[in-house]
């Protein structure tokens, strides 16, 4: 600029003088006595008629425009003003060139020669055109900016540069009105390329009285692009504020709301208004203000902090934050503080049920008595329960029992055999489950174990094992006097069936061999009484009937003897029996005593089995024969049969309105030689009921009685399915 021998001087838009060059540093000192250093508008530079003038002309050109101004008689002052662009195309000052010329007309064309110059090297789009539309005039920077020569724009209309819509009509309705026209366009160049430009125009008249009209275009796209970054960047971190699931909201330097986004909204249960009239701390409860303030001042000192705090909504409701606080700066000046924060309320429940449930898991693991422990594919424990660090490894914490290898506490041998079924497990993935082992202690004794052994991945698809070690033995040692003891048993067992075996056959041979001498017996006491009973007094006679029933009796005895040996002693073949017709054969037999006592039979639905019929005979013989014998004299007999089907066996009854039986001898009853009545009374040898236990007995079931005395009795008895 100080290389051109023009006075020019460079303004701002409040005409404040910004730059200069020597000529112009000279020109004003010489002709207004003013000195350009002291920092001075050109409006105190100029005297005040030209500076109205000026600061009018300035206004109506849009600050493009060459006039005169009267200095003196002799002389005027020419001032040629034009606007400087950055390189984005901004005006950023405004050029002025200050020149004396002569009064006289015919000085007039260099003036206008010197302001053509300007025009042609202005770095804008300058047009001079007929109001109505054909091109005049254009500058170089005008045909570099559409890609036209001049003599193609002669032939142009302003519709084939400047893009025709709504805007055009109504930016030039504008200026045809006001007569100037600033306003932001569409520029259509050569090729068809669109770009968005600043168009400055106003309509003059010149020398000649003709219409014309100056337009100063400006190429604005590298500012609209910016702008557009601008607006995008602006969206994109509005997007950020707006959209954030997160509470997003900023304060001024004494805490109150400036913003508040929706997440913040609906965290503090309230509206905006509200919110927006509000201190932040009002929402802090007064156990965490003094926290939250110091939080607070570090982030007004530039400082950026993260904290948790409590927090009340509008609504009461109470909440834990985790916060963070930054500045916010503007012009480099701290003006407020961010926040962020998130409702971890929910979060920090979670973690304390987590721990809780941690501690739980602890508690639960520690107070099982087995040894619970967890290796990982180093075969180091990561886990184990008091069961196992205390009374195995003798340690007195986990942390001390954690990290260590089969090596820290077994003899090498043992320890590489585990180590080599630990891999087993963790490489094939088979688990073991309760195998017995035999492991030395920390007390350097030897204990049986029931084992467990389970393979798991976790992390990063890690091998591991988690144990369970039970320590079985106590459990070894009663097992192992528990055999002594069943040995023993059995021994004893043994003895006892050979013993009742022989007794068994000792009853068949008695009884089957004292029949004889006694049938002897009875056959001459008869024969004594049949030939001498005349000749023997009646106490003789006596004694003869005495020894007679008594050998009746003892024979009837030997009889259910050996009918009570013989159940079981030689299995018969089990074969299907249809039970309602053994009981009608067993009834046909007893018929002659149910029709001397009256007696009333009713037999329910009975069940097929396979089972020795003639056992089960002898069986429902003996009981029904039981309920014929034991009826009350002041009823006559009423007996029911009936079966019921069980999972795995069926079970019959047989109940009678008999004479019943007191309870002390509901057990006694089904005992060998066992009366409850005396012989007078009812005649019998109290076998009967001992040979049904031993037929229940010898299928697999059960018989017992429920009586009550004089209310008569049901005899219950099961037989087993499969039997």
């Amino acid at each position: 600029m100080r290389q051109i021998t023009a006075s020019l001087l460079k303004i701002n838009e409040v005409y404040k003088i910004i730059s200069w060059n020597s000529y112009a540093e000279v020109f004003v000192k010489n002709n207004f006595d003013k000195n350009l250093k002291n920092q001075l508008s050109i409006t105190e530079v100029f005297p005040s008629e030209i500076s109205t003038k000026f600061q009018n002309d300035f206004i109506s050109s849009d600050a493009v425009f060459q006039n005169l101004y009267s200095f003196s008689e002799i002389e005027n002052l020419e001032i040629t003003c034009s606007p400087c662009l950055d390189v984005e195309g901004n005006v950023e000052a405004f050029s002025l060139c200050l020149k004396l010329t002569p009064t006289q007309k015919s000085l007039l064309p260099e003036s206008i020669i010197q302001a053509k110059n300007i025009v042609e090297n202005s770095s804008l789009a300058i047009f001079l055109s007929d109001p109505t539309g054909p091109v005049i005039e254009v500058n170089k920077a005008a045909c570099r900016m559409f890609g036209y020569t001049f003599e193609e724009f002669k032939h142009l209309s302003r519709e084939d540069i400047v893009l025709k819509n709504a805007d055009l009509k109504s930016a030039l309705e504008q200026r045809n009105l006001a007569g100037e026209l600033r306003h932001e366009l569409t520029g259509v160049k050569k090729n068809g390329e669109t770009f968005p430009c600043e168009i400055h125009s106003v309509i003059y008249t010149n020398h000649n009285g003709e219409k014309r009209t100056s337009t100063a275009i400006i190429d604005i796209s590298a500012r609209k692009n910016q702008e557009l970054i601008t607006e995008n960047i602006k969206q994109a971190f509005q997007s950020l504020f707006d959209y954030n699931p997160d509470a997003v909201y900023s304060f001024d330097l004494e805490g109150n709301f400036l913003s508040i986004n929706d997440s913040a909204m609906k965290l503090a249960e309230g509206s905006r208004e509200k919110a927006l009239k509000t201190n932040f701390l009002s929402l802090i409860p007064s156990e965490d203000k003094a926290k939250v303030i110091n939080h607070f001042t570090k982030a007004v000192s530039g400082e950026i902090q993260h904290y948790e705090t409590g927090f009340i909504s509008f609504k009461g409701s109470k909440k834990l934050l985790q916060v963070t606080n930054f500045p916010i700066y503007i012009n480099k000046k701290i003006t407020g503080v961010y926040g962020i924060a998130k409702d971890v309320t929910r979060q920090v429940e979670i973690e304390q049920k987590l721990r809780e449930e941690r501690n739980m898991f602890r508690a639960i693991i520690d107070y099982i008595p087995d040894h619970i422990f967890v290796v990982n594919q180093n075969h180091e424990t990561i886990l184990t329960n008091y069961g196992f660090y205390r009374n195995y490894l003798g340690a007195e914490n986990e942390e001390n029992s954690l990290g260590l290898n089969p090596k820290d506490f077994f003899s090498e041998e043992e320890a590489l055999e585990i180590i080599d079924d630990n891999t087993r497990v963790m490489n094939s993935g088979v688990p073991i489950i309760n195998r017995e082992d035999i492991i030395r202690n920390f007390n350097n004794e030897i204990d049986h174990s029931l084992l467990t052994k389970v393979p798991f991945k976790f992390g990063d698809n890690k091998k591991g094992l988690v144990g369970i070690s039970r320590n079985i033995t106590e459990i070894k040692q009663k097992e192992e006097a528990l055999e002594s003891l069943n040995q023993e048993l059995k021994k004893h067992t043994e003895e006892l069936a050979l013993s009742n075996r022989e007794l068994e056959q000792f009853a068949y041979i008695a009884s089957h061999d004292l029949q004889e001498p006694l049938r002897m017996v009875t056959s001459f006491l008869t024969q004594l009484k049949k030939k001498y009973n005349h000749k023997l007094d009646e106490k003789a006679q006596q004694y003869i009937y005495f020894a007679h029933d008594g050998a009746t009796r003892m024979r009837q005895i030997i009889l259910d003897l050996l009918e009570y040996s013989q159940v079981g002693r030689v299995p018969n073949e089990a074969t299907a029996v249809n039970i309602e017709n053994l009981v009608s054969e067993v009834l046909s037999l007893q018929k002659k005593c149910i029709e001397d006592k009256k007696a009333k039979i009713e037999i329910d639905s009975l069940p097929k089995l396979k089972v020795e019929e003639p056992l089960l005979k002898q069986l429902f013989s003996n009981l029904i024969g039981n309920a014929l014998k034991y009826y009350s004299k002041e009823r006559a007999p009423k007996i029911r049969i009936s079966a019921l089907e069980k999972e795995k066996y069926w079970e019959f009854r047989i109940s009678d309105n008999g004479i019943g039986i007191e309870t002390e001898f509901k057990e006694k009853i089904f005992v060998i030689f066992q009366r409850l009545h005396r012989r007078e009374e009812y005649e019998g040898t109290g076998i009967g009921l001992a040979i049904c236990k031993k037929i229940v007995d010898n299928f697999g079931g059960e018989i017992w009685v429920d009586s009550n005395l004089g209310e008569g009795s049901s005899f219950y008895f099961t037989i087993p399915k499969q039997f």
